[in-house]
């Protein structure tokens, strides 16, 4: 399914994109708060982790703004659920879809990182316990290309 770690994480961005686009239209109840929380709470627990831990590091110097980023979208999430305005969670996602994007199209684009990284990101993925249930992918099947 995912022979490197590129494109897991540009797989993980679609999944952000679409529960971002669920987030916005839900935000008028609780449970839209819930599905925030839990969306900013695999960014910045895991895919901003992996991306800084395994992947920026072989990327050299361009990765430093794009790891920089990741520092503030972790204190501007923390505050929007804090105080819980729309307004401050509409415009974290449009941040975290910008930041993305912007991975994609300046970063990843036409790079190549080793594949071997890949099984330190799923070996990792095992001590994450809601990869399965945010991104819909069973770690089996990961570990079943690797």
């Amino acid at each position: 399914m995912f022979r490197d770690p590129i494109s897991l994480l540009k797989f993980e961005h679609s999944v952000i994109r679409v529960r971002s686009g669920i987030i916005l239209r839900t935000l008028e109840c609780e449970e839209g708060w819930k599905l925030f929380e839990e969306l900013h709470s695999f960014v910045v627990g895991w895919h901003a982790r992996v991306e800084d831990l395994y992947v920026f590091p072989l990327l050299g110097e361009e990765s430093k703004p794009f790891s920089n980023d990741h520092m503030l979208i972790s204190k501007y999430g923390d505050a929007v659920l804090k105080e819980r305005r729309r307004d401050w969670a509409e415009r974290y996602i449009k941040i975290l879809l910008d930041h993305n994007l912007n991975e994609e199209l300046k970063l990843f684009k036409a790079k190549e990182v080793d594949p071997s990284v890949m099984e330190k990101i799923i070996s990792n993925m095992t001590k994450y316990g809601p990869y399965e249930n945010f991104t819909g992918i069973r770690l089996e099947d990961i570990r079943g290309v690797s």
